[in-house]
């Protein structure tokens, strides 16, 4: 009885969500079809943002390096001297302040390599045959990636001050393992429920995602090959973590 209980009333809104989707579907295949009827070119489209994006390709990495690296510089700084002028008084206060501008340092220095494998991706595609002097664009990148990893040793390394029973460094290829190791049980717990969140995060992305691409093929010519890819991505994630739930329970 309580699971009809609970199918009963979980349904209402399952068919809603079903609805939206279904009238949002509608309204921008309409819209998708008006557009054919007016006249309007998707080539031309295409063709007007693939020529921005050749055009800012050059500058993507030294922008975005700036922006968040700089940030990184000034969220450490930040937290260095948080932690040296803490005296030993409302350690939670302090420790809280110091753990919060280091998390952003390892986010935006993430982000920041995620932006530089963006752009060296569109420089592949744009400029690599045409100047062997856009190569230095390259370099570049390797530089970028560096102080990434230089901004994130530096944050380990000042959470490590804090906590001397933290294990592992960035250069290891073991470094999330040795620091999993050294958590305690509400460090472990906390880290699940961000993993858990994550997780129902990119399910969500990668079915809106995969709607975009179908809605896209309608205007656009798309091949399967993005579709394939965002989908073995997806079932990758979904079967890995299915696998170690099966894993972990038979270990507990």
């Amino acid at each position: 009885m309580n699971e009809k209980s609970e199918n009963r009333k979980a349904l209402p809104k399952f068919t809603l969500s079903l609805l939206g989707s279904l009238l949002a579907g509608g309204a921008i295949g309409f819209a998708v079809g008006l557009s054919r009827a007016l006249g309007l070119d998707a080539a031309v489209l295409a063709g007007a943002l693939s020529s921005a994006l050749e055009a800012v390709t050059p500058w993507g990495i030294p922008v975005t390096s700036a922006l968040t690296l700089g940030g990184c510089f000034i969220l450490y700084r930040f937290a260095a001297r948080k932690f040296a002028a803490w005296d030993g008084g409302d350690e939670d206060a302090a420790s809280e302040s110091i753990d919060a501008a280091l998390s952003w340092v390892l986010l935006l220095s993430s982000v920041q390599l995620l932006c530089n494998l963006f752009f060296l991706s569109a420089f592949c595609i744009y400029w690599l045959d045409r100047d062997l002097r856009h190569l230095a664009l390259v370099g570049v990148f390797l530089l970028s990636c560096g102080l990434v990893i230089f901004a994130q040793q530096k944050a380990v390394d000042l959470t490590r001050r804090m906590n001397p029973e933290k294990r592992g460094s960035v250069y290891d290829s073991k470094f999330q393992k040795k620091w999993l190791d050294s958590c305690d049980e509400s460090e472990r717990r906390q880290i699940g429920e961000a993993s858990y969140r994550a997780y129902t995060v990119t399910i969500r992305l990668c079915l809106g995602l995969w709607l975009a691409l179908v809605l896209l093929s309608m205007v656009f010519e798309i091949s399967l090959l993005p579709a394939f890819v965002l989908l073995l991505v997806w079932g990758t994630m979904q079967v890995a973590y299915a696998l170690e739930s099966i894993r972990l329970g038979k270990r507990n």
